[in-house]
This record gives structure tokens, C-alpha cells and sequence, in this order.
């Protein structure tokens, strides 16, 4: 019973360990909620060939762009309670902001 009692210790330290680790992985995939005329999170990371999905929370439309060299694309008009996914394929950082409301700002880290 106590070999097995050492054994189920150093797997949950190894769990333990596999969590923390993907905690501080970047995701494949990232959601960016607008709501409020702003962005939910200032930052999002995700690895190169992820996604950030961008919700609009807002009763009216938002166009989010960014013209970061590497990580350029403009969603156009989104219209409220509507989802778009861009794909980002290169590692960089892209700052993100919306044409109908200047102060709406962001950045997505790709890794």
C-alpha cells in the first residue's frame, strides 16, 4: 500500500506540474469580447496558426483592424451579436484597434 501511496504522490506532482504549464502556454485559440465601446482584455497570446475570435457584445457595430506589418486584416462592419475568427500564422505582436472607435485598443502576442 505505501509503494502505491508514493506512486499516486508523483503522479498528482506531475499533473500538478502539466497544468501549470499549459497555464502559461499560449492558446491556439483566444476570445476578445466588445463590449461597452472597449475590449474585454488588453492582451491576448496565442501560438502562430491560432486564432483570436472577435464577439461583438454591443448593440451596434464595431470594425476591428490592424495594420501591423505581418498581422494586417480589417473585419469590416461587425454587426452586434455577431462572431469573426482572423487567423494569425506569424509569431509578432499586432496592435488591434476598431475604425468606428478610436480608443477601443488592444494587442495580440503570437508565440
Amino acid at each position: 500500500m505505501r509503494g502505491f501511496l508514493v506512486v499516486a504522490a508523483g503522479a498528482l506532482a506531475s499533473f500538478a506540474a502539466a497544468q501549470t504549464l499549459l497555464a502559461q502556454s499560449p492558446a491556439n485559440e483566444a476570445t476578445v469580447v466588445q463590449r461597452e465601446i472597449d475590449f474585454d482584455v488588453k492582451e491576448v497570446r496565442i501560438r502562430a496558426g491560432g486564432l483570436v475570435v472577435f464577439v461583438n457584445g454591443d448593440p451596434f457595430g464595431h470594425n476591428v483592424y490592424s495594420e501591423t506589418s505581418g498581422g494586417e486584416f480589417d473585419v469590416g462592419r461587425q454587426g452586434p451579436n455577431t462572431r469573426i475568427s482572423v487567423p494569425f500564422r506569424r509569431a509578432g505582436t499586432f496592435a488591434v484597434k476598431c475604425r468606428i472607435h478610436p480608443r477601443m485598443a488592444m494587442q495580440i502576442v503570437v508565440e
